[in-house]
């Protein structure tokens, strides 16, 4: 009889080997996959982590030189917290530029500075303010003044009631085409808040750095009278 012995086992070896070798490839290719895998979801990870722990983005105000030759702007100074009398002297400041561009009346610029006011108003502020500004409003600036006439205004006082709320005391020039002047005196009584929000545009940090807003808003006439 024929042994076949040394004729299977060689094949099955070569099986063996071949099984192994296509076997093995696709194996080494899943645990490659897998690796490659968790590595992708580790840097994910990592990168929302730091996502997470980042700051919101936020702008500073800052005092800065611009140098005219090569334009660049070299830091002078940050805004710090102001002394009592600095704080003072920016209520008053805020309350003077408030009140006057709430008063004015020019129609060369009535519509961006009325806007400017409604955004540093809110409450009964800016409630009375939109009724002003109604056109159905019987005493609707360009209505009463006309179109022609302007109202400047000076501030002669202000005077603090309590710590947020302050008389402005003013007076307003009222000139209309062939008619005369006519002056009139009045008192506003301001209250107000600081709101300081942390903006993403520099120019709303221009705008109001001070989160100056006022919250409630009455005028009181004293005298109207024309010039002679």
């Amino acid at each position: 009889m024929k042994d076949t012995t040394h004729d299977t086992e060689p094949l099955s070896v070569k099986s063996f080997l071949e099984e192994e070798m296509a076997f093995g490839i696709r194996r080494r290719e899943r645990i490659a996959w897998i690796v490659a895998s968790a590595g992708v979801a580790t840097g994910l990870l990592g990168i929302a982590a730091v996502v997470l722990i980042l700051p919101l983005k936020q702008t500073e105000a800052y005092l800065a030189i611009v140098d005219k030759d090569t334009g660049v702007a070299e830091r002078v100074v940050s805004v710090e917290k102001a002394g009592v009398d600095q704080a003072e002297g920016i209520k008053q400041s805020l309350l003077y530029s408030y009140v006057i561009d709430r008063e004015t009346f020019d129609a060369h610029d009535n519509e961006a500075r009325i806007l400017q006011v409604y955004a540093r108003s809110e409450g009964a502020a800016r409630k009375s303010l939109v009724t002003l500004w109604n056109e159905g409003n019987e005493t609707y600036p360009p209505k009463v003044y006309g179109a022609s006439a302007k109202a400047t205004v000076a501030i002669t006082s202000i005077t603090p009631i309590t710590e947020t709320t302050y008389q402005v005391r003013y007076t307003k020039t009222l000139a209309r085409d062939a008619d005369p002047e006519r002056v009139g005196k009045f008192y506003a009584t301001v209250t107000f808040r600081f709101a300081p929000a942390q903006q993403s545009a520099i120019s709303l940090v221009w705008e109001n750095p001070t989160g100056f807003i006022v919250t409630d808003y009455r005028v009181t006439a004293e005298t109207f009278e024309a010039e002679q």
